[in-house]
């Protein structure tokens, strides 16, 4: 009779462990790998579950300008992807029912009917309405003097929702006489 001695019995054991553990742990780590990598959607946390195209579709700009002493000239339309503006001008950007308007950034020209930086400082404030009703000032900026063009951006958005209408960019700063261009780059979202 063949006789096994203790040494090899214990090395066949760990390999038969080995081979064991080696067809368990891929269910393992895929289970553990599953467990990490869960999405919950909620109203506090939201999810994108939206393919890029229709992402893209979503995404809006929106200039507003202001030309002192001429109401025509204070305007803000939403520029199509043709990138011409309509003529004549729009009076407003309505925020479509059901959605929000996020504005990630801003890029405000001072000076840009006359073509040169304005020499005093600029206030740029938004007006919008809400339902055609209230007017206000949503948004205020400031332009240095001779700065032509400033960028602010807002990774986490500036919020408009339905209902609203942005409708006008005027320099708050009354002696300055200065012309802004106000562009407001963003996406459209559902509530």
């Amino acid at each position: 009779m063949f006789r096994i001695s203790k040494s090899a019995q214990c090395w066949g054991g760990v390999a038969v462990a080995a081979i064991f553990l080696t067809l368990a742990v891929p269910r393992a780590a895929h289970a553990v790998a599953a467990a990490l990598v869960q999405v919950v959607n909620t109203a506090s946390s939201p999810v994108i579950s939206q393919g890029i195209g229709n992402q893209a579709a979503q995404i809006v700009q929106i200039e507003c300008g202001f030309v002192p002493g001429t109401p025509i000239g204070n305007y803000c339309n939403l520029i199509p992807p043709s990138g011409i503006i309509p003529s004549p001008a729009l009076n407003g950007y309505d925020v479509p029912d059901g959605q929000t308007l996020v504005v990630t950034s801003v890029d405000i020209l001072s000076g840009s009917a006359a073509g040169s930086p304005c020499m005093s400082s600029a206030f740029a404030q938004l007006y919008i309405l809400k339902y055609l009703v209230s007017e206000e000032v949503r948004k205020s900026w400031i332009v240095p003097s001779g700065a032509g063009t400033v960028h602010y951006e807002y990774p986490s958005g500036i919020l408009f929702g339905p209902g609203y209408t942005l409708y006008a960019v005027v320099n708050g700063n009354t002696t300055s006489g200065c012309t802004l261009t106000l562009d407001m780059h963003g996406y459209l979202t559902t509530r």
